[in-house]
């Protein structure tokens, strides 16, 4: 069995140490040191997980449910705004089309108006009509990407948070619904005399 206080201490010093080696520029020495101390941290984890023997392992095990859950946090943070990046993107990109055709349609619709030609300009601005819909739809698919990218973060971020005790105020309770015996005062009955035969 691995005594997670020792394990701790020694993978952090080996951790720092292997660092400093690092730095320093001995880069085989630093590398093992890092390796085997997060070795160490990792027994040291898990034996405390195991068996909570001192507070300073217990303390450990809370610092590394905390990191996790952060480090869990950005990973989906990060993976679902890259992923609404990407769709924005192309959706700014058939926006942009989108708006140089309605332009485009735009100025034909000025140019048949000057000549009169009802038929063309009632085309034109059926086109024209279609192309706002169609914008207003990658408008608000714009929209609707990024609300959900919030709100799978905002999931996971309420998730990671830990749960919240409370106490519920207990009410005494009312007499013989217990079960305790409890004495009930009596009345003396009265003796009342009848003729037997």
């Amino acid at each position: 069995m691995v005594q997670p206080t020792a394990a701790l201490v020694l993978g952090a010093a080996a951790l720092a140490f292997g660092i400093v080696l690092l730095v320093s520029g001995s880069t085989i020495a630093g590398l093992v040191l890092v390796g085997f101390g997060a070795i160490l941290l990792a027994f040291a984890i898990d034996a405390a997980r195991r068996w909570p023997a001192s507070a300073l392992a217990q303390a450990s095990v809370r610092v590394m449910d905390t990191v996790g859950s952060r480090l869990g946090l950005a990973r989906v943070s990060a993976g679902a705004w890259a992923g609404a990046s990407r769709e924005v993107i192309g959706l700014r990109r058939e926006l942009r089309e989108l708006r140089s055709e309605w332009e485009t349609q735009q100025s034909a619709l000025g140019a048949a108006a000057y000549r009169n030609d009802e038929a063309e300009m009632e085309a034109l601005r059926e086109g024209l009509r279609e192309l706002d819909e169609q914008i207003e739809g990658r408008e608000q698919g714009i929209e609707d990407v990024k609300y959900r990218a919030r709100m799978r973060v905002e999931r996971e971020r309420v998730a990671i948070e830990p749960t919240q005790q409370f106490a519920v105020a207990e009410e005494p309770t009312p007499p013989g619904e217990d079960d305790e015996t409890h004495e009930v005062p009596t009345v003396p009955r009265r003796s009342t005399s009848t003729g037997r035969a």
